[in-house]
């Protein structure tokens, strides 16, 4: 094979590859240019339409209003209950959302919040008291009945907690569940 022969065939092969390699080329520019200039029918979102419910967890009275029994023990003078609820949006649960919760009834510490008391066993075997101390100070600070926010949960569930006194018996507990321009109320008598 003469020089002319062999460089006619190096340049044959290089041509065939640099055309290979163009049609390459111009094959992944239509490709993308065909997957970028697509335009998509995404459907418009849907307006949020959100829904918002309570549940006392409670009986009635005769009257349509909710009760509750307080029933305070030696160790507290409150009582505890959950209230719970559905935040929806469109029917389904929404990422979750603040809920502000609001309560009609507040109270006010006296100055002993707590008083802790040590005890030991003695060698007998008994418990005797050691030390006793009074915690003060908090004369006059108002505690609300109600947690004030909680985020709405799995399946859009919500829930707070309300903790009325001995003291409101008789009186009716109006609680209210906010979120942005939704508002729903429950009363709760305190019986």
């Amino acid at each position: 094979m003469n020089d002319n022969e062999y460089r006619k065939q190096q340049t044959e092969k290089m041509t065939t590859k640099l055309l290979k390699f163009i049609f390459l080329f111009i094959s992944v520019l239509i490709l993308l240019t065909l997957l970028t200039s697509c335009e998509d029918t995404i459907m418009d979102e849907l307006p949020d339409n959100y829904t918002l419910e309570l549940d006392s967890r409670l009986d009635t009275t005769d009257d349509g209003l909710y009760k509750l029994e307080l029933n305070s023990t030696q160790n507290s003078i409150q009582t505890i209950h959950r209230i719970s609820g559905k935040l929806l949006n469109n029917g389904e649960e929404p990422y979750p959302q603040l809920v502000e919760w609001e309560s009609s009834h507040q109270w006010t510490l006296n100055d002993t919040a707590y008083v802790f008391i040590r005890r030991t066993i003695n060698v007998l075997g008994d418990w005797v008291d050691v030390d006793t101390t009074y915690v003060t100070g908090f004369a006059g600070s108002i505690v609300p009945t109600i947690n004030e926010f909680s985020y709405s949960s799995d399946g859009g569930e919500i829930n707070t907690v309300i903790a009325p006194i001995d003291e409101m018996v008789g009186d009716t507990l109006i609680v209210k569940a906010r979120f942005e321009d939704i508002q729903e109320t429950i009363r709760i008598v305190l019986e």
